[in-house]
């Protein structure tokens, strides 16, 4: 029986053809966010009791976050604060898709995309797996179902860049370190604790979001308020890289303003941390 399990949902949509170049313009939302939460599995009867205290507590059924109000969601974050599980992320600007874009046309191109961010989310637990010495086997991953999204399809995309002797990315090998035959995909009520990986790629999500309703201001506290729950380097505290992949990184991602601000500071050690 796996020792670990990674929960895992995603914020946004998978459509490359027509994203938001700016908050002016029309079309779907320009990212695409993958969260993680990873718990201990002999944990799951605690934090299941403790999500439901805070169900009550709002006086909802979910907490799934499409489902909560502003105030809601803020002490749903700040509650999640103090439970045991481990945050990660990986971010896609649609904008710096670039080629890939043309190597994946077709039919099933929000398929491969949705394949392809999810890589990059398993390269960061594939990675926290290897520096904890954690077997393969130890960790069952269990994605929220999507629609009719063909799961066998992304196990096998796993299964086949972690045994290229000469991956296209250097960053595939580390995929190794988890099997794809522990990946699986259940229904959003079907289990409780995918409710925490909603909440990471919630509050990544519109971290980043900017939109005519929020007149171009993301909403970070949600972010702020479950930040340490990231995964980080252990002598440095810095998130980036670790806990969240920016694909192409925020410079070619073009962010600005209080997005970039918020994000640089994830690529900078924690002070802090350093300190104690």
């Amino acid at each position: 029986m796996a020792k670990y399990i990674f929960f895992i949902d995603e914020s946004g949509d998978q459509d490359l053809e027509r994203f938001r170049a700016g908050i002016s313009t029309k079309g779907s939302e320009p990212f695409l966010v993958f969260g993680g939460a990873l718990i201990v599995a002999s944990e799951r009867e605690s934090l299941e009791e403790q999500l439901q205290a805070i169900q009550e507590r709002i006086g909802k059924n979910t907490l799934h976050c499409s489902d909560l109000n502003h105030l809601q969601r803020s002490f749903y974050a700040r509650s999640a604060k103090n439970m045991h599980f481990l945050a990660f992320g990986a971010v896609s600007k649609k904008a710096t898709v670039g080629g890939y874009k043309r190597e994946i046309e077709g039919p099933q191109q929000a398929e491969w995309y949705y394949n392809k961010c999810a890589q990059y989310l398993l390269e960061r637990i594939a990675e926290f797996a290897k520096v904890n010495e954690i077997k393969p086997e130890d960790i069952r991953i269990v994605f929220e179902k999507k629609g009719k999204h063909n799961y066998e399809q992304l196990r096998n995309f796993i299964s086949t860049i972690r045994s290229d002797p000469a991956p296209k990315y250097e960053s595939s090998k580390v995929l190794r370190h988890i099997d794809p035959r522990m990946i699986e995909a259940v229904a959003k009520h079907d289990d409780r604790l995918l409710c925490l990986a909603d909440l990471v790629a919630h509050a990544i999500f519109v971290s980043l979001s900017e939109t005519k309703t929020n007149f171009g201001i993301p909403e970070q506290r949600y972010f702020r308020e479950i930040k340490p729950k990231f995964w980080c380097d252990p002598q440095t505290g810095q998130i980036a890289k670790w806990g969240i992949k920016f694909i192409k990184g925020p410079v070619e991602m073009e962010l600005r303003g209080e997005t970039m601000r918020m994000v640089k500071k994830l690529y900078k050690p924690n002070e802090a941390l350093i300190k104690k």
